[in-house]
């Protein structure tokens, strides 16, 4: 496996870092910079907003992408895109355009995150994607810790556009790995039309009933989990400060477990975490409804942890295992569309039950659509590990 991790040290590890940190540190800067720019917090909020609607609208066509240049060809494109973007931040100044920078950054991201599901289904047997893939969430985990932090510093020192400037090289420089160290997959040559897509979507009806509700429930959880927990810690009385802790107590835990999840997945198969993981999330879920001390919310939050390490990389490993070789990158637009579908739900739910009923409420809700795809995983997900 040694020889795995170093084989994707290069086109896979470092890019991950190079763009995820930047990437995370976004999330933080755009809606900061809007508002030193004279927007509104609705506006700031519109600009994350339009990432997320790039994102999905390019799902299914990333897929074309993929199949027909190939994925190294897909990440590349997908980075050049996106280190432009955050240049073109960096120059703007208009509230307006940087809706439609942020949709391309979101397009970019989509193709990019598609691109490297593919390489990696491309490129791994079945028995060493689990720990591959366990290794680009452990570095999105890393990404989403420090990207905010030096992001933050960085813009206190030198200001927001000098730090976008910054982040759009970080990004060509991991666009660089990949396209100089990067094994070239030179695609089919053509890809689906929408037509073929739909029949795609027909004849894997199944997968995308069973196994595509099981990845929706998945990241409907993981969504639901960031905006219930400082809620809670909010509805409890706790300060900034408090708040931020249980968050990184949870964070911990989850990032303790990134790579022994991997191992689990490529040797005892998927469901031996994909069972436990859901099951375990949708409880927490449940348990923050009766959470009422900061000594009980932390505990929840430690549940919470072991729910997301747990689970890290199912998701994508369910992916990379049921997509079929002829048609890969179609197959996995269809994938992210069903995943990003159930990111954007899990706020939606919890925006939905607050606005209408009491916190507790909420997170009974989302635990129940939680319980209800462990279910799914439980009786309809098969192991998808084939061991060559």
């Amino acid at each position: 496996m040694r020889e795995v991790h170093a084989r994707m040290w290069w086109p896979v590890y470092v890019p991950a870092l190079l763009l995820g940190v930047p990437a995370q540190a976004s999330f933080v800067l755009l809606p900061l910079y809007v508002l030193e720019l004279g927007g509104s917090p609705a506006a700031a909020a519109a600009v994350i907003g339009w990432r997320g609607v790039g994102m999905m609208v390019m799902d299914i066509p990333a897929g074309m992408i993929a199949a027909r240049w190939g994925e190294k060809t897909a990440m590349v494109l997908a980075g050049l895109l996106i280190g432009l973007a955050f240049l073109a931040y960096a120059v703007n100044d208009s509230i307006g355009w940087f809706y439609v920078i942020a949709f391309l950054n979101g397009a970019g991201s989509s193709t990019f995150l598609l691109g490297r599901m593919a390489y990696v289904s491309a490129n791994l047997s079945g028995a060493e994607r689990g720990r591959v893939i366990a290794m680009i969430a452990g570095s999105l985990r890393l990404a989403a810790l420090l990207g905010p932090l030096a992001g933050g510093a960085l813009a206190h020192v030198v200001g927001y556009s000098t730090t976008f400037a910054v982040a759009g090289a970080s990004i060509l420089a991991g666009l660089a790995c990949i396209a100089f160290v990067a094994e070239g997959g030179r695609g089919q040559g053509r890809a689906l039309t929408w037509r073929g897509i739909g029949s795609l979507a027909l004849e894997h009806r199944r997968d995308f009933a069973t196994y595509g509700v099981a990845a929706i429930s998945f990241m409907l959880m993981r969504a639901a989990r960031t905006v219930l927990l400082p809620l809670a810690g909010a509805a409890l009385g706790l300060d900034a400060p408090a708040v931020g802790f249980v968050v990184s107590v949870s964070a911990a835990v989850d990032v303790a477990l990134f790579y022994p999840a991997g191992i689990a997945m490529d040797r005892y198969g998927r469901r031996a975490t994909a069972v436990p993981s859901s099951c375990l999330f949708a409880l927490a879920l449940g348990a923050i409804a009766f959470a009422d001390s900061y000594p009980a919310l932390l505990a929840v939050a430690v549940l919470l942890g072991l729910a997301n390490g747990l689970s890290t990389g199912i998701v994508m490993t369910l992916g990379t295992d049921l997509a079929p070789p002829e048609k890969r990158g179609e197959y996995l637009g269809l994938w992210r569309l069903l995943t990003d579908l159930g990111t954007a739900t899990g706020p939606m739910v919890v925006s939905s039950v607050v606005a209408l009923a009491p916190l507790p409420l909420a997170a009974l809700a989302s635990a129940g659509l939680g319980a209800a795809g462990s279910f799914v995983v439980y009786r309809y997900v098969r192991e998808t590990l084939v061991r060559r």
